[in-house]
């Protein structure tokens, strides 16, 4: 980042908790302008516009998913880093989120301290400020890879389609509230699979992108495990495979 003011975009629907967060972000210690829409609609028009080094991103928005936001934005902004706001993460999916080091987690409602700080520690502030000389790393959404894309859809409770693409195919994740019960993957080879082998191609390519899609037909499910377990079944299978 440069030295002219960072530019923040809230995306949220609730004219509060705009004025909230607003009003929040005053103490911070550096100049910024900050951005608010009230759907991903307004939300995609700014971002056409301004490049965003922090989205402050609620989950459920009028017209979307402010997780499917943030991986169109990992494609479009991806030196942003992000918050996201949900009404009820649970201390496990909080912990799981944070880990990530791409994004944080805050529940509502939120609280004015650890809004500042979480902002304050994205952006590097919280140590510019204690040592102005001292370099400050910022992970930023160019980080997200598939799984941890697939990780944020399932703390989100989520249903519906991420369709992944890249040089080697095009594959399919299906979610059904927040678990993942169906997988399939298309490769330019001619190749095919589905259930946990196509999850596992999936989440183990390392660029491409990701949209949300939609598809009227009857979805099998071919994955029964829950979403925690599956990804660490899939991440140990990946270990054994490097090994």
């Amino acid at each position: 980042m440069n030295d002219s003011p960072a530019n923040f975009l809230l995306l949220e629907d609730i004219a509060t908790v705009q004025f909230f967060v607003r009003n929040a972000l005053s103490s911070l210690p550096k100049p910024y302008n900050l951005l608010t829409a009230g759907s991903l609609a307004e939300a995609r028009k700014l971002v056409e516009e301004k490049s965003i080094d922090l989205f402050i991103v609620d989950i459920g928005l009028p017209d979307g998913d402010g997780i499917d936001f943030l991986c169109e934005m990992a494609i479009t902004q991806p030196q942003a880093t992000a918050i996201i706001v949900t009404a009820s993460p649970t201390e496990d999916n909080r912990a799981r989120a944070e880990q990530l080091g791409i994004v944080q987690l805050l529940s509502k409602p939120i609280n004015r301290e650890k809004l500042v700080d979480a902002v304050s520690k994205l952006l590097g502030w919280t140590s510019a400020t204690a040592n102005p000389t001292a370099p400050a790393f910022r992970a930023t959404l160019s980080g997200l890879t598939p799984i941890d894309i697939v990780q944020l859809k399932c703390m989100s409770a989520s249903t519906g389609i991420l369709e992944f693409t890249n040089s080697a195919g095009v594959g399919r994740v299906y979610f059904d509230r927040g678990n993942v019960i169906h997988a399939t993957v298309r490769t330019l080879s001619g190749g095919s699979a589905i259930g946990i082998n196509a999850f596992e191609t999936i989440v183990g390519w390392k660029s491409g992108k990701v949209s949300d899609v939609q598809d009227t037909n009857p979805c099998p499910q071919t994955i029964r495990t829950g979403w925690q377990s599956l990804l660490l079944e899939v991440a140990q299978r990946q270990d054994e495979h490097a090994a």
